[in-house]
């Protein structure tokens, strides 16, 4: 038998002054490559380690040792070498050490706007946005003509919310660069947050006719013609973005929404994937925080797996209905997490055996797999022929049901109204969604007055009420919202209602889901889920789709609305 070895000691981690004296061995045998990796290290944990970024700096740019006297010439080399480095790092990610080496930098050139202009972009990055306002305002003092530091400004003015700021600053650095394709790439995207979206599909294709190989400007080509309505172009433009760009997982999540408009779910389901991948940033969907797989279609028979949601309530109710296919495959748990208003609702839901509420208490237990709640079509292989369409798969309770039948108005027809979605102000790009889809109460006066129908709002929000309160007196629909808890509250309103009439809002999907009847009020530039020229829905039987025939014309709409419910009216009299 051999002798049991001793444990062998774990080695230490060098230290930053060993990395140091390393880095200075390395450059005085002109490896300045390897003497930067190691010194990237040390600039990680002490991103201002003044030793580590002068070494670096020298490093980066072949200069001799540093730390001794120089004269004016080399001490603007040096300047230089440590602009380089801030680049250096920014492009590696490292904020912090990136800002300290610009400090370098204007140590030795206080008045240096290209370095200013950097710092500020790295502020940037680092939520640090009152100092990059001042940083970028500094640049422009000393040099009002600095393009990079327009364009950083309008960058920043855009994350604050600042729309026309950003724009203003846009079409400065334009003024002084007509071909700066960067800025007209960004002010595209800009103008589609504002909402003027044939001016930002005219600024893409400027900045394309500079250079018609970039492939993100082919995506936000893309996303102007998609907000248009011009759809099959809009394909055109993402299908390009990836011919340049194949692991462009931006444009390929793009793509899939407007194939799956047009029901080609067989390429549309596989593409959206992508909008979970890591690469997309801040612009993709967040995967679900847990330590277990992600379920890619494995046998469930004996297996546990947790249903996580994702963007908005309406995907939510939309997707909860492959819950119960879910538990038909075997799972012997199926766990769905959903927001806290969602909770009672979901607990109807058929194969949910737990529904967890994300409201920050408590604990998820381990399951097998997890899998995102729009990532199921796919798994499941929906077809627009195999869409599971069976309506009701969310149900009101009883109980409260018949509460709110005691408290509602009489009516022969009773009808829901839901006139606005979810602002999200601090979403420019969800913002101008909503601007698009959203009408004011005062819009729906000629539809208040039908004979023979009583209306009940269904609306959230705070401008609410003071829209109800604008409307004439004899007008104005019962409401009761702010009784209202949750969906299983607004559930059991619906339930009493004839017919719902709303905008395209998560309330669509909430009556559809109970298998009510719901008339969706639908924008020009539609959302992929209501297809293209179908007054029909798959998802939702009892569901018709009124859809704008010119963007932004809402008139047309609300009158075929207002006949087609004068119709209904005079039907429920008749019978």
């Amino acid at each position: 038998m051999n002798a049991a070895l001793p444990p062998v000691p774990p080695v230490p981690p060098a230290s930053p002054s060993d990395i140091r004296q390393s880095a200075r061995s390395l450059l005085a045998a002109g490896a300045n490559d390897a003497a930067l990796e190691a010194l990237a290290r040390v600039l990680e944990a002490h991103p201002a380690d003044p030793e580590a970024l002068e070494l670096a700096a020298c490093a980066l740019a072949g200069l001799g040792r540093p730390g001794v006297a120089q004269p004016p010439a080399t001490r603007r080399a040096r300047a230089d070498a440590h602009f380089a480095l801030g680049a250096w790092l920014y492009r590696r990610g490292r904020m912090a050490a990136a800002a300290a080496a610009y400090a370098r930098v204007l140590s030795l050139r206080p008045d240096d706007a290209d370095a200013l202009a950097n710092v500020g972009v790295v502020l940037m990055h680092e939520a640090r946005m009152d100092e990059a306002e001042t940083t970028l305002s500094r640049a422009l003092k000393i040099d009002p003509n600095h393009v990079v530091a327009l364009l950083h400004q309008g960058l920043l003015m855009w994350r604050l919310g600042r729309l026309a700021e950003s724009e203003a600053a846009y079409r400065a650095a334009l003024e002084r660069d007509a071909s700066n394709v960067l800025a007209w790439n960004n002010l595209g995207l800009l103008l589609k947050d504002m909402n003027r979206l044939h001016e930002s599909e005219a600024a893409c294709r400027r900045a394309l006719a500079l250079d018609a190989n970039l492939a993100e400007v082919h995506n936000n080509l893309g996303n102007a013609l998609w907000q248009l309505g011009r759809v099959e172009e809009s394909i055109d433009a993402y299908r390009h973005a990836l011919a340049l760009r194949p692991d462009y997982t931006a444009a390929r999540t793009n793509l899939a929404l407007p194939l799956l408009r047009l029901g080609n779910y067989e390429e549309g389901w596989p593409l959206y994937e992508s909008r979970h991948d890591p690469s997309m940033g801040v612009g993709g969907v967040a995967r679900a925080p847990v330590p277990y797989p992600q379920w890619q279609g494995e046998s469930l028979a004996g297996k546990s797996i947790l249903v996580w949601p994702e963007q908005g309530l309406g995907d939510s109710l939309q997707f909860c209905r492959y819950v119960p296919m879910l538990k038909a495959l075997g799972a012997a748990q199926v766990s769905v997490a959903c927001a806290p208003t969602q909770q009672r609702l979901f607990e109807t839901l058929a194969g949910a055996d737990r529904v967890i509420a994300l409201n920050g208490q408590g604990r998820i237990e381990r399951h097998d797999y997890w899998c995102l709640m729009m990532s199921l079509p796919l798994r499941f292989g929906t077809t627009v022929a195999t869409i599971p369409a069976r309506v009701p798969y969310l149900h009101a309770q009883p109980g409260e049901v018949e509460q709110w039948q005691a408290r509602l108005p009489k009516g022969a027809l009773k009808v829901g109204l839901v006139w606005a979605g979810n602002p999200r102000a601090d979403q420019a790009s969800s913002n101008a969604i909503d601007q698009r889809r959203s009408l004011d109460a005062q819009s729906f006066v000629p539809l208040l007055g039908t004979p023979g129908v009583t209306f009940v709002s269904l609306q959230m929000g705070d401008a609410t009420r003071p829209q109800i309160a604008n409307l004439p007196a004899a007008l104005r629909p019962f409401d009761p919202m702010s009784d209202v808890r949750d969906f299983a509250d607004t559930a059991a309103i619906v339930a009493n209602l004839d017919l719902v009439i709303t905008v395209d809002t998560s309330m669509a999907h909430l009556a559809g889901a109970l298998g009510r009847p719901v008339w969706v009020l639908s924008r020009y530039g539609a959302c992929w889920r209501w297809f293209k020229d179908r007054e029909d829905s798959p998802w939702y039987p009892g569901a018709r789709v009124f859809r704008q025939t010119r963007p932004d014309a809402w008139d047309d709409v609300l009158r075929r609305v207002q006949q087609a419910l004068v119709e209904l009216a005079a039907l429920r009299a008749a019978v």
